[in-house]
């Protein structure tokens, strides 16, 4: 089979650029970091480069019996709550474990992160 090859040119920062140039082969490496960069795509913003807007939903604390929080606990929740918006969350369930609240952090189906707020205060 017969392949046409067409010239691409583009811009990279300098030190990317010395180290192509101290590659054997850098159209065939170009070339499968590029079939392999194309081939995949990207779970939180589908390929397109830009995450869409999200709302993160978080589970009715009252609904599920939790008690007001105190401070540390309401200081972990912010956090974990901001971590969410980074990484493009779209739901925080909170659930009542023993004394203690338990959390799951999600991104549709999948789980990204699950733990324990801890309620005992820092000295």
């Amino acid at each position: 089979m017969l392949y046409m090859k067409t010239r691409v040119t583009f811009r990279v920062d300098a030190d990317l650029a010395d180290a192509l140039r101290e590659l054997p082969n850098q159209t065939r490496f170009v070339e499968d970091a590029l079939r392999d960069a194309l081939g995949r795509t990207c779970p939180v913003c589908r390929g397109d480069g830009r995450l869409p807007l999200r709302v993160i939903r978080v589970s009715n604390v009252r609904r599920e019996g939790i008690k007001r929080l105190n401070r540390r606990e309401a200081q972990q929740l912010q956090r974990i709550y901001r971590l969410g918006q980074e990484v493009a969350a779209t739901r925080l369930d909170l659930r009542k474990q023993g004394r203690r609240v338990g959390f799951s952090l999600r991104r549709e189906q999948h789980e990204i992160l699950t733990g324990v707020l801890n309620s005992e205060n820092a000295n």
